[in-house]
């Protein structure tokens, strides 16, 4: 059944099943909730074009009003929502970067479909940069980044913020991201199918978030469809990629992109992963986060 022909009972049916039937059960063991127990979270509501946003602010032991903030995005494939592993994330960043960290709980599809969670999140982007004195923190040492469909948030937002002059995020860090709604998941990484996200729930996600089949063109969707002429000047890169996921050949071919536009780009590629593992705090998920800190900690190292 294609996008156009499902009525918005099969959406929710579908949405219902994804939601319900996660592939990774995220595992909650008293060291991780150590962490979140550790910092101070605060709910926050922020204005966007789509309503409020509510967002979780993580705050570190000893952060002052001047910290850096890293905006993470979580994954779900647009569809499945936010969970306190996405926080404990946050919370070891925070811990480890003594930045604050901006945990967004975006709308999700089939009930708000592309671009509503892209516009939700860029206007939220948008806001953390004018109002640096309301979260406490240096407006000019933000960093944006996310996992999966977070990571495709993150490059969609980097993009349209490169076009429009109206922020400059001091880094992007895409994990594992979903780049390209455009191609059939079997042709994308010939071969490699995974338990974690097998063909037919990458469909199943793809049918949920397009309003109509032009969507998937959509450069703010299909990032790799981005006109080349639209990157140079983008803020450096960190594009991890799980060599056992079906989404690794689209984030080496964007960081191909972006190298070739002349960004700076550190990829990695964990060669014993698999698509989640860094949220879930699976195989190769320790070297992964040591990799995002450090790469958050030099880009809010303040210039001279």
């Amino acid at each position: 059944m294609s996008t156009s022909e499902m009525t918005e009972g099969d959406r929710g049916a579908l949405a219902e099943s994804l939601r319900r039937n996660p592939t990774l059960v995220f595992e909650n063991t008293p060291e991780k909730q150590a962490l979140l127990d550790r910092v101070t979270v605060s709910e926050l509501a922020i204005p966007t074009r789509h309503g409020d946003c509510r967002a979780m602010l993580v705050v570190p032991p000893g952060a002052d009003e001047n910290a850096p903030l890293f905006i993470n995005f979580h994954g779900g494939g647009f569809v499945r929502g936010y969970e306190v592993r996405d926080t404990i994330f946050c919370a070891d960043i925070a811990l480890r970067t003594g930045a604050k960290v901006l945990d967004v709980d975006y709308r999700l599809a089939p009930e708000h479909r592309f671009p509503v969670a892209f516009e939700e999140c860029y206007d939220l982007c948008a806001w953390a940069f004018a109002n640096g004195a309301i979260l406490g923190i240096d407006a000019g040492r933000i960093a944006i980044g996310g996992h999966s469909a977070g990571g495709n948030l993150t490059a969609a937002i980097t993009l349209r913020a490169n076009q429009t002059g109206d922020f400059v995020p001091v880094l992007q860090v895409l994990d594992y991201p979903f780049l390209d709604a455009a191609t059939d998941p079997a042709d994308k990484t010939p071969g490699l199918e995974d338990e974690v996200l097998p063909y037919e729930r990458m469909r199943a996600f793809n049918k949920l978030i397009l309003r109509s089949p032009e969507d998937a063109l959509n450069p703010y969707l299909s990032v790799v469809r981005a006109d080349p002429a639209d990157l140079p000047g983008m803020p450096p890169a960190v594009v991890l990629v799980a060599a056992k996921d079906p989404l690794a050949g689209e984030a080496l071919r964007y960081a191909q992109m972006l190298v070739e536009a002349g960004v700076d780009v550190r990829l990695r590629k964990f060669l014993n992963s698999r698509h989640g593992f860094v949220t879930n705090g699976l195989e190769e998920a320790a070297d992964a986060r040591s990799l995002i800190v450090a790469a958050l900690t030099g880009a809010f190292r303040p210039a001279g």
